[in-house]
């Protein structure tokens, strides 16, 4: 009489742990990442109110002068960057991997969401330039 062996146990990708944990930390790892960028804005807009409220009177301020003479400088490259990276990290954690092709490129891997990153970038900068009050 033969012995049976035993049956295999059936493991799936989606049961494994170390899987499964992989995922959540790269979760994890996005919404810390998004969450230190809006803790960075919030101390850098607290930095801006102190200098503004609190800080010497308006002909001696530095950062008053800096920002009268260039706002959009000032604030709006800082919340573009801070937008751009909002943007790509919550595309990436809400439907998976950033992949496209453009001009016959494959932007796999790291590189999608870091060309997305710059692209959204262009776009605002563009876009605060465009706005910019200039003056002759």
């Amino acid at each position: 009489m033969q012995e049976k062996a035993p049956p295999e146990p059936k493991i799936s990708a989606e049961a494994h742990p170390s899987i499964l944990s992989d995922e959540k930390l790269r979760r994890l790892v996005s919404w810390f990442a998004v969450g230190g960028v809006l803790v960075s804005s919030a101390c850098l807009f607290g930095f801006m109110s102190y200098q503004a409220i609190w800080g010497k009177p308006s002909p001696e301020n530095w950062f008053l002068a800096l920002v009268k003479a260039h706002y959009a400088a000032v604030c709006g490259t800082a919340c573009a960057a801070a937008c751009a990276f909002s943007i790509v990290t919550l595309l990436k954690v809400t439907d998976g991997p950033i992949e496209f092709e453009a001009v016959g490129f494959k932007f796999r891997g790291a590189s999608g969401p870091i060309v997305l990153w710059i692209f959204c970038f262009l776009a605002f900068v563009t876009a605060l330039y465009l706005l910019w009050g200039k003056t002759a």
